[in-house]
């Protein structure tokens, strides 16, 4: 847990929305800010993939809970066991890998990409989920902006300056995961996360083909002195960066749609928060956290709801808000007739008498 995020902002929020009625009304808040923005931003935790089946690695979904690994996610969380115990490090990763490909993405993030384009506003995604989950909802891959890489990258587990490859501006330090096959679960003990056999590692798929030596995921581990930023991510934050400074610096009106930021590694809440203070009047947090909502004072809405229901709810609030109003017409403004005058027929008009005869 960040005791510095808990005392010096969490400290200072307001709690959330704690009944139906003021979800209601911080659903409403929200879908007036969203049709009224000029540019939205979504943001992602570990909380965002638990409705695809996910684990969020600290909570009752974690991926520890009915294991007999004596650790925590943080104590796993470190390149160290790549060199230390291949077997531990691969069968973790493994088993994360193999269920980020075979879940599919929940229904929030269509809701997602449905604002994104229909509401003919400017958008960027940013996440420290490492799941690829936004892409595989259909995602511009540059548009995602992923602040500790993904699990569907590959690269060296050695010192890069150790390992030295062919191209010259060193784009071969990382690789596509797609070289390790599916199925490889069977092979991993269910309860302590290891592979069963050493020699499963040995397959090429696992190799580093610059230099032979054991390759590891391309995300950013709670201990790591080896993360390799590729280039193209480094091209996203920047294309990021530039996009939120126009907004900062014409003072735009920005609303982040935040679901599963978590305490523990407060990235994802810290990005939104700082973000939309940084923007305009008219920008606002929208925080989705069933446990862990509170917000800032003044640009803040938290919802104690998961992603899936809460962007549900709010979708439905912001169709209601961007429905225009109809103007009364001139035939509804007319006082309405009886049921009797209404049932009454008419008198026929009196016959006009015919001419007499000459």
């Amino acid at each position: 847990m960040s005791t510095v995020y808990l005392e010096h902002r969490d400290a200072h929020h307001v709690p959330g929305a704690g009944s139906s009625d003021e979800i209601e009304a911080g659903l409403q808040r929200a879908a007036e800010a969203i049709a009224a923005c000029d540019a939205l931003l979504f943001t992602a935790g570990a909380g965002m993939g638990v409705d695809s089946g996910l684990p969020d690695f600290r909570g009752t979904t974690g991926l520890w809970k009915d294991r007999d690994v004596a650790m925590t996610y943080e104590d796993m969380s470190d390149d160290k066991w790549f060199t230390e115990d291949p077997a531990f490090a691969w069968g973790v990763n493994y088993t994360q890998l193999a269920m980020y490909r075979k879940n599919a993405s929940h229904a929030g993030y269509a809701t997602l990409l449905k604002w994104a384009n229909t509401l003919g506003k400017p958008y960027c995604v940013w996440t420290s989920n490492i799941d690829g989950m936004f892409q595989k909802a259909g995602f511009p891959n540059e548009l995602v902006t992923t602040c500790h890489g993904d699990m569907h990258h590959l690269q060296c587990s050695v010192d890069s300056r150790k390992c030295k490859g062919l191209a010259e501006d060193r784009s071969d330090e990382v690789w596509s995961a797609e070289v390790i096959p599916d199925g490889l679960d069977e092979e991993i003990d269910p309860g302590s996360l290891r592979f069963i056999d050493a020699p499963s590692l040995d397959r090429p798929c696992f190799k580093c083909p610059r230099c032979g030596r054991l390759a590891r995921p391309n995300v950013w581990f709670c201990g790591d002195m080896n993360y390799v930023v590729r280039q193209s991510t480094c091209k996203q934050r920047d294309g990021y960066n530039k996009w939120l400074w126009d907004l900062q610096g014409r003072q735009a009106k920005l609303v982040v749609i935040e679901c599963g930021g978590g305490l523990a590694i407060p990235s994802v809440r810290i990005e939104g928060e700082d973000d939309v203070d940084s923007c305009g009047d008219g920008s606002l947090l929208v925080r989705f956290n069933p446990n862990d909502c509170k917000v800032p004072s003044s640009k803040g809405v938290g919802i104690p709801l998961g992603g899936m229901r809460g962007l549900a709810l709010l979708d439905a609030a912001l169709q209601k808000a961007l429905t225009p109003k109809r103007s009364p017409t001139r035939s509804s403004l007319a006082a309405p007739k009886s049921k009797a005058a209404a049932a009454r027929k008419p008198s026929p008009a009196p016959r006009k008498p015919s001419p007499a005869p000459p």
